[in-house]
């Protein structure tokens, strides 16, 4: 099968990791792969997995109305002649539209990845545009679609994103060591990491709040902020106005995640609305305790008391006391961390999110035809 899988920029990212590992399974299933974007940073790593790369300026656009997207279009669907192209899949309102007009040109089908939540702008409910088939990454998305989006419920698939267990793994003792060292942090310092773009939605700002309560408690612990975003000099202001300088560090991804997150102690997820909690999942694999908010597709990424811990939405103060307990007890840290690690490799494994996104491609040929 000839694959196409569309979306806006190639930058890190949840859609450009999930698009890599769909990517990479595709590739070592024998298929062949193609990506359209607007170019970014991650483009290197995927031609270096065997995908092609048709880099799409026209794609960054973000209005789905943008007279730009034509140019999008007449080069999408080129690609789609030339190469013979079997179907395409979309991951943004923008890409859907392209992918949509690329089917009305060429008659090959298109399917789309819903990885979030939406609001159901009448432009959404006209024209949804999800394509032959729509997959959710967590049930609460599928739920979504059908309740709020009006997609018809046999149209929708639920395949959450997989991780890699051999990409994601625990480090021993003596690595996290050196891994520290390294990024010129003291070894022994209790470590809250979160990994996620600097956006309102992320709720960065309640777990400054918690942190501000929990230096008081837990001598010497750090919190690392691993991202870039619009939120990025509010958030320092905060830092700065409650002297937490050098409590709250701020990193910008300078490497892989699976390079930064055993750097970790509790992984913290305090998001206000969440598709699934893809770096959430990547921290379980590494054999990380998660402490995340209960919203939206965490509430199955985390079990809450096996393999981390679910607090309100919107609520510092038990994030505060769920943080300090795993740090305190280093018992039932390893044993969430552990627990993670097995449901990861168990229920989200990379495999079987790629072999449950080949069936709905297949699908939706068979649909075509």
């Amino acid at each position: 099968m000839k694959i196409l899988l569309l979306a806006n920029h190639f930058n890190a990212g949840g859609i450009t990791t999930c698009l890599l590992t769909l990517g990479k399974g595709y590739v070592d299933r024998g298929h062949e792969v193609f990506i359209a974007s607007s170019g970014g940073g991650c483009v290197a790593q995927a031609e270096s997995l065997g995908i092609r790369h048709l880099a799409v300026p026209a794609l960054a656009v973000k209005c789905e109305a943008h007279p730009a997207l034509l140019s999008a279009v007449r080069r999408v669907s080129r690609l789609v002649r030339r190469q013979g192209v079997d179907i395409l899949h979309a991951n943004t309102r923008v890409t859907q539209v392209v992918s949509a007009a690329c089917a009305g040109m060429t008659g090959r089908p298109y399917v789309s990845t819903c990885h979030g939540f939406f609001k159901p702008r009448l432009s959404r409910l006209l024209f949804p545009l999800w394509g032959r088939r729509a997959i959710a990454i967590s049930r609460p998305v599928a739920d979504h679609l059908v309740r709020d989006l009006h997609v018809p419920e046999a149209r929708v698939t639920c395949v959450p994103n997989g991780i890699d267990p051999v990409c994601f793994k625990p480090v021993i003792p003596p690595e996290r060591k050196t891994l520290r060292e390294s990024f010129g942090l003291d070894a022994a310092a209790p470590v809250v990491g979160m990994l996620a773009r600097l956006s309102d939605v992320k709720g960065h700002v309640y777990l400054i709040e918690a942190m501000d309560a929990l230096r008081g408690r837990v001598p010497g612990v750090i919190c690392l902020l691993v991202g870039e975003g619009p939120m990025e000099e509010r958030l320092k202001a905060m830092v700065a106005a409650r002297g937490l300088e050098q409590t709250v560090l701020f990193w910008r991804i300078t490497g892989r995640p699976q390079e930064i997150l055993p750097v970790f102690d509790v992984f913290a997820m305090p998001s206000l609305q969440e598709g699934l909690g893809l770096s959430a999942m990547e921290a379980a694999a590494c054999g990380i305790p998660v402490v995340a908010s209960r919203a939206g597709g965490l509430v199955e990424a985390v079990l809450d008391g096996t393999t981390g811990f679910l607090v309100p939405v919107k609520d510092p103060a038990a994030l505060t006391a769920a943080l300090e307990k795993l740090l305190a007890d280093k018992e039932l840290a390893q044993r969430f961390g552990c627990a993670g690690r097995a449901r990861i490799m168990a229920d989200f494994s990379a495999d079987t999110m790629v072999a449950k996104t080949l069936d709905v491609y297949r699908k939706a040929v068979v649909a075509r035809a």
